[in-house]
């Protein structure tokens, strides 16, 4: 239940960002999200919670928020600009990966060594999760601003729009993300849990981004 909050939180923190800052710096502050975002998934994506008695990696509200964005976007300025936000996304995943997983190769010092042995055992070694990061997240993203513009193009509403594009993108997001990450890693069946799981809890709340989409609509 502890977890369950506490993603609660982390979606709820998410939004509001992204909401404050279109509001007050309009697509620039949905870019300046993104970076922050993207960096912050580097790192939550290596982390494996127990939700529900199955084990899934974290990172659920901030990696959809950046799908969400990402409509945001499509919905202000059209599927053109969604390529400058997807190569803002790319060259900070790229940066923060390979600073991250650099700093975790360096050879630590003696002083304060549970503290260096700690971040050692985070940020070494987990290349195939940052590949997955960036691959799931840019494939995504892409995926969702093109079925929410083509979407908008029939129907014109934001609400259908951002579901169907996030039941699609999340689709992709999961299978790629935990594929590339975890295949021979884990049993078959405890990754086809993971899969299913991590899904449903990043649906509902992709679900729940249509109330950013739908305010920050309303911004001029």
């Amino acid at each position: 239940m502890r977890n369950a909050i506490l993603i609660l939180l982390e979606v709820i923190v998410c939004y509001l960002a992204i909401i404050i800052l279109n509001k007050k710096y309009k697509t620039d502050g949905l870019y300046v999200y993104a970076i922050i975002a993207t960096f912050v998934s580097c790192i939550m994506n290596l982390k494996q919670i127990d939700l529900f008695s199955i084990t899934i990696p974290i990172g659920f509200g901030v990696t959809t928020s950046l799908i969400i964005a990402g409509n945001i976007i499509t919905q202000k300025r059209g599927p053109n600009e969604i390529t400058t936000y997807i190569i803002l996304i790319l060259v900070t995943a790229l940066i923060s990966c390979c600073f991250l997983n650099l700093t975790g190769l360096m050879e630590a010092s003696d002083y304060n060594k549970f503290a260096n042995k700690s971040y050692d055992s985070i940020f070494k070694y987990n290349l195939r999760i940052y590949i997955a990061t960036i691959v799931s997240i840019i494939s995504s993203v892409w995926i969702s601003s093109k079925v929410y513009y083509e979407l908008k193009k029939i129907r014109n509403k934001i609400i259908v729009s951002n579901i169907f594009s996030i039941v699609i993108s999340e689709l992709t997001e999961n299978l790629l993300f935990i594929l590339i990450a975890y295949l021979f890693e884990y049993e078959p069946i405890d990754i086809i849990l993971c899969i299913i799981f991590r899904y449903i809890i990043k649906m509902i709340i992709g679900i729940f981004g249509t109330i950013p989409v739908y305010i920050t609509n309303k911004f001029n």
